[in-house]
């Protein structure tokens, strides 16, 4: 197997079954109506045009990209883990996370809710809520980009566990 086809032989292999196939579509869908819900009041969905599901041509790439690199990455360490591989640990697992939580922060309901849950008063919620959401609001970009990272990482890690247990095709 050539270095640089590891991946992509690893992803043929995933998709070979239609199970782990329709896995994908399912959880990038679901996935990409909840950033496409999320993006919409996003800072980055202001200024251009809408174009598709109230997103901006950016707020759209970065929905459909996020959404297909987590579904990949979830497809592939479920294929990995049924067919006997080590998972990728905490890197692939810490790289998941690290794709999603960023942007349920920014601008979205998540935070408020979460306070008032634990019992905080409305005035607690007020008046933290705005402090908690403007470093994700200001570096939103930034996340997004180290999430877009991750999630590649964790494909990565999840293709090489595949070829490692798995038998690659050439």
């Amino acid at each position: 197997m050539a270095k640089g086809n590891g991946a992509i032989n690893a992803i043929r292999l995933v998709f070979d079954s239609k199970a782990y196939s329709v896995a994908f579509l399912l959880i990038a869908t679901l996935s990409f109506l909840g950033y496409s819900y999320l993006l919409s009041s996003s800072s980055l969905n202001l200024t251009l045009p809408k174009i598709a599901f109230e997103l901006n041509v950016y707020s759209l790439i970065v929905s459909i990209s996020v959404s297909a690199l987590l579904a990949l990455s979830l497809v592939m360490n479920a294929f990995a883990f049924v067919n006997g591989a080590a998972l990728s640990g905490k890197a692939g697992l810490g790289a998941v996370i690290a794709a999603i939580i960023p942007s349920g922060l920014c601008c979205t309901s998540v935070i408020p809710a979460t306070l008032a849950a634990l019992g905080a008063s409305t005035a607690t919620v007020i008046g933290v809520t705005g402090e908690l959401q403007g470093p994700f609001a200001t570096y939103e970009t930034l996340f997004i980009t180290i999430s877009i990272g991750l999630l590649l990482l964790s494909v990565l890690l999840a293709s090489r566990n595949i070829a490692k247990c798995c038998a690659v095709k050439k």
